[in-house]
Formats: C-alpha cells, sequence, structure tokens
C-alpha cells in the first residue's frame, strides 16, 4: 500500500510547485482603469501605464475630451509570444443616465513586448474607446478600420500593400455590403485593409471628430433592410459625396494614385487647408518617415500582426515588387461603379461582443 501511494504523493506535490512556480512567474499591476496581468513585474507596469496614456489621449484625439473612469477597471491578460494580435470582449447594460454603458471588460493581447506596446495596444484600447461612446457595436468596417489607423506605420504599409493584392483578385468589398455589415466576414482580412483605407481617407479631409459623428449619426438613423440609403444620405451631408457609389470610385481613385495625404476640407468655407497627421499618439518604435518597407510576399492567411512578429520588428527582406493599380486602369475586378444591388452575402456569425 505505502508504495503504490508514494508515487502519486509525489506526483501531486511536483504538480503543486508547478502551479505555485507558475503563479510567480506572472505579475500584476493595477491603474485606475485597468488590472494587468503579464509575465514580468516590469512589463505590466509599461503595459498598464501605457494602456491609461492612450486611454487618455486617443479619446482626446477621437472625441475632444478624456473618457470619465471606468466603474469597473478592464483586466488585461498579456502573453509573449513569437506571434501578435488581441481581443477584447464586453457587454452593454443601461446606466445611469438611460444610455447604454459597456461592462465585464476582458482583453487579451499577446505578441513580442514591441509589437504588444506599438500596435496591438493602442487598437484594442481604440475599441474600448468607442464602446464607451456610442455605447454599441460598430459597424465592422469603421471599428476595424479606425482602430488600425492607430497602429505603428510598419503595420499600416502592411495593410495598403494587402489592400492593393486584394483589390487586384476580386476580393474588394463593395461598399454597400461593407456598411451594411455587423459581423466579422467569412474572408476577414479585406474588411480590415479596406476598413482601414476608407477609414484613413476620410479622417484627412474632415478629421478624427467629424469622423466619430459621421459614423454616429449613420447609426442612430439605420433603419433594417435600409442600410445604404441611410449611409447615402449621412455620407452626403457629412463628406458631400452624392452616395456610397460615388464614395467608393473617389476613393478607389486616390488608393490608385498612392494612397497620398490629402487637403483637408474645412467644412464652413470648403477650402483645403494643410493635410491632417495620422501618426500614432505614442511609438516607442520609429520608422524613418518616407521609407517603404521591403517585406517578402504576402500570405493571406496571416495577419498584419503576425507577420511583423515573424520578420522582427522593422526587418527587412527581398520580395517582388508588390502589386500596383496604375491611375489610368481600374484594379481588376473592383473597377469603379462596382457597387452591386443584391443583398450582401451572408456573414459568419461572430459572438457581437468580441473585437479583435
Amino acid at each position: 500500500m505505502r508504495t503504490r501511494t508514494a508515487p502519486r504523493i509525489i506526483a501531486f506535490a511536483i504538480l503543486i510547485l508547478f502551479i505555485n512556480s507558475a503563479h510567480r512567474c506572472s505579475a500584476q499591476y493595477r491603474t485606475t482603469n485597468f488590472v494587468v496581468t503579464a509575465p514580468q513585474p516590469a512589463l505590466a507596469k509599461q503595459v498598464g501605464d501605457l494602456a491609461e496614456k492612450y486611454r487618455n489621449d486617443l479619446a482626446v484625439r477621437w472625441l475632444g475630451q478624456p473618457l470619465p473612469k471606468w466603474p469597473q477597471p478592464c483586466p488585461i491578460q498579456v502573453e509573449i509570444q513569437p506571434h501578435a494580435g488581441g481581443e477584447t470582449s464586453f457587454a452593454f447594460q443601461p446606466g445611469a443616465d438611460g444610455r447604454s454603458q459597456p461592462f465585464d471588460w476582458r482583453m487579451k493581447i499577446y505578441g513580442s513586448p514591441e509589437r504588444i506596446l506599438d500596435s496591438v495596444l493602442p487598437h484594442e484600447i481604440t475599441h474600448t474607446i468607442f464602446a464607451t461612446h456610442y455605447g454599441r457595436p460598430l459597424p465592422r468596417w469603421a471599428d476595424e478600420g479606425a482602430c488600425t489607423t492607430v497602429e505603428h506605420s510598419v503595420e499600416k504599409e502592411k495593410n495598403h500593400r494587402m489592400l492593393m493584392q486584394f483589390l487586384n483578385s476580386n476580393r474588394g468589398i463593395p461598399f454597400n455590403h461593407m456598411f451594411a455589415m455587423k459581423q466579422y466576414p467569412r474572408d476577414i482580412l479585406p474588411l480590415y485593409a479596406q476598413g482601414y483605407s476608407l477609414a484613413k481617407y476620410l479622417i484627412m479631409q474632415r478629421g478624427h471628430r467629424h469622423f466619430v459623428n459621421f459614423v454616429g449619426e449613420g447609426m442612430e438613423q439605420e433603419v433594417p433592410g435600409q442600410e445604404s440609403q441611410t449611409w447615402n444620405q449621412v455620407t452626403k451631408k457629412y463628406y458631400g459625396f452624392n452616395d456610397l457609389s460615388d464614395l467608393q470610385v473617389r476613393w478607389l481613385l486616390w488608393v490608385k494614385k498612392g494612397s497620398n495625404p490629402i487637403g483637408r476640407t474645412d467644412l464652413a468655407a470648403n477650402t483645403p487647408t494643410a493635410p491632417v497627421p495620422t501618426n500614432p499618439v505614442t511609438n516607442p518604435a520609429v520608422t524613418r518617415q518616407g521609407a517603404t518597407p521591403t517585406l517578402e510576399t504576402l500570405n493571406p492567411s496571416e495577419s498584419w500582426y503576425v507577420r511583423q512578429s515573424r520578420l522582427g520588428g522593422n526587418a527587412t527582406m527581398q520580395r517582388p515588387a508588390p502589386l500596383t493599380a496604375t491611375p489610368n486602369s481600374p484594379a481588376a475586378g473592383y473597377a469603379p461603379g462596382s457597387i452591386q444591388t443584391n443583398a450582401p452575402p451572408a456573414n459568419t456569425p461572430a459572438t457581437p461582443t468580441v473585437w479583435r
């Protein structure tokens, strides 16, 4: 009997030691609005302090003022992994003022420390800012597109290259379909790349707060089954385009010319002013301005987070010349005026309270 019990006792002791060791390897850091759990105390503090800074600075950028303190802090789970990414989940409940407010926050971010701090963390924090401000889920293109604008410039450049590949391979999303999407589509990467490009295009013209008001009014005015009509009207009101088709044509021409900075339009005088800078608020890793990273051939099955981590930060590798669209020829499979009038394709159901 004793000889049979001893191995069990030893195995149990080893398990306890393993659990205690794993617990000691994680550190927790509390700020006003976040509780960070990370492998090392220094990283937990760095993520927590930067999360508060992003929350404040990005709210001022998008909303014109900081957010109030949340009733409950948002837990952030940090993991060091060879690939990078993130996921934030929350639900909505009526607040004291009658507006819906997010609660039950859960954020998980992973990757190299560099990518976590300069891309994944600001992306996920921006999701929380929009959720707090609107009190409801956003159209996927606007949410993911706007959140991608705060990532590191290397990540945004990869989105542009992916966009050119998608537009040249019949994977572009007609705007009347994209504006009506409430769930992630099966082919998710074009939504990220195209949403980012369109958000950048609109923000360059009239700024971040105008974009926030545009999205907010579009959601308020939406009628189920008549999304296109609503967004046609709101687009004309806020940006002067006749409808979504006109916006798509103008945006596509801008993409074909290189997606370069454009003059911001003053709403009152309707006169161009200097281009609006769209760099991230805080960026520990600085890319030389004007330099275009040379990357290996794009793999559509990888996220830009994953690819950047695999390439080791700002690593450059030789690759064939990237796909480009010439100014005088439409992108294959996504020509100007390609918006369809038929019902949008079915989307893959996704948990409505999860944002990536």
